[in-house]
């Protein structure tokens, strides 16, 4: 059970209150084993690879003697939520992960690019959670508890404010953020930061709102409407605290330009009652693409406006975080290294329209454990992680994506 380091007291305490021991396992030996194609070696191995144990960190598995019951249950959680969802596994609730191959794995090919891929350097290991900048040939990413802004121009990482998740709105206007030692949900003027990260001193922008009703991390935005000076936002976070979004109008004040934060009502629950995880919302704040634990494979939903969650579509696999394409059409994606079941690895992008997958060329050496992306309407960026041979991380773009 590859956990982090943050998760493992949760973990440790929901397997007391079940009565049940708990093993820790290092997600660097899993991945060793998955990257060495040894399949069959090691039944147990195997059995997690295949129920999606790669898919994220942290991840968990429920086993009875050698045999591993369900999918791996992701994200850092409380112990309530371990134990809830461990005691489902425990008493066959859910259906479990897939026996064969998921079609992407068995059919999808590598799409055609008009251009060889292009490399950047990143600093230090970068975190799971990069994002472009909309309007910008920027990519925000953190490293090592600080927020750089990566120039697809000129190469250079510059420092920008936060410490994890600085994710920019769709329409590249303001960033959010987890605020320092839980200090709620930040919004920052984007113009502001980067202004001051041209001259090195992104470090000194402070936010221009706090709201500290939503205090979770992984924010993905979404803007509902526009009028006039007026845009109105829905965040949504999920990592501890499970699914929660809250919507906000910001307000150009049309003399000074400085914006006001206002929020709209009450944070929401979305989809109560279904065990959902890893969510990231589409950039019309209507959709989310998140796992099923009761499934273990990703899904669509819709969100409507009392809060209940429609699904639209099963994917059928196990995958990381999706990026969604700003027409909402398309979702990047990366696929774990499985054991026994095999298939293919790499980014993926799925089409909803034609209900097609294809491979990204030059994504066989990417971080499952890191999230792409889309530059604009033709490009995706995914994270190369270090190895023996090349001791640095650095991010991929690929363009002419169709």
């Amino acid at each position: 059970m590859p956990l982090s380091r943050r998760g493992i007291p949760n973990v440790v305490r929901a397997a007391e209150d079940l009565g049940v021991p708990v093993t820790l396992v290092a997600h660097e030996e899993l991945q060793a084993y998955a990257e060495a194609e040894m399949p069959g070696e090691d039944a147990l191995i195997d059995g997690l690879l295949d129920a999606g144990v790669l898919a994220h960190a942290p991840a968990l598995s429920v086993l009875r003697g050698g045999e591993v019951l369900g999918t791996a249950i992701l994200g850092y959680k409380s112990a309530d939520a371990y134990a809830s969802l461990v005691t489902a596994r425990l008493a066959g609730r859910d259906r479990g992960y897939p026996g064969s191959p998921t079609p992407y794995a068995r059919i999808a090919e590598a799409t055609l690019a008009r251009q060889a891929p292009a490399d950047y350097q990143a600093v230090g290991l970068p975190g799971a959670y990069f994002r472009w900048v909309p309007n910008t040939r920027l990519i925000a990413y953190e490293s090592d508890d600080r927020i750089y802004l990566l120039d697809l121009a000129d190469r250079q990482s510059r420092v920008a404010p936060g410490f994890v998740d600085f994710v920019p709105t769709p329409d590249g206007r303001y960033f959010v953020t987890p605020g320092p030692a839980d200090e709620g949900l930040e919004f920052f003027d984007a113009r502001e930061v980067l202004e001051a990260a041209a001259r090195g001193r992104g470090y000194e922008v402070e936010p221009i709102f706090n709201d500290l009703r939503m205090r979770d991390q992984y924010p993905s935005i979404g803007i509902l409407e526009r009028d006039g000076t007026r845009t109105r936002y829905r965040v949504l976070t999920s990592w501890f605290q499970g699914l929660l979004y809250r919507d906000y109008d910001v307000t150009v004040n049309a003399l000074t330009g400085a914006s006001s934060v206002r929020p709209v009502g009450e944070p929401v629950v979305p989809c109560r009652g279904a065990r959902l995880s890893t969510p990231i919302m589409s950039q019309d704040g209507r959709e989310v693409a998140v796992r099923d634990e009761s499934t273990g494979t990703t899904k669509i939903f819709g969100m409507l406006d009392d809060g209940t969650c429609r699904e639209v579509v099963d994917l059928g696999a196990v995958t990381s975080k999706v990026a969604w394409h700003a027409s909402g059409r398309k979702l990047a994606f990366a696929t774990p290294r499985r054991g026994r079941a095999g298939g293919e690895q790499g980014i993926f992008i799925y089409d909803r329209q034609t209900r097609t997958t294809v491979r990204v060329p030059g994504s066989e050496g990417a971080s499952q454990l890191a999230f792409p992306d889309f530059i604009g309407g033709e490009s995706v960026v995914f994270m190369i992680p270090p190895t023996p041979q090349q001791r640095m991380s650095f991010f991929r773009v690929v363009d002419g994506i169709e």
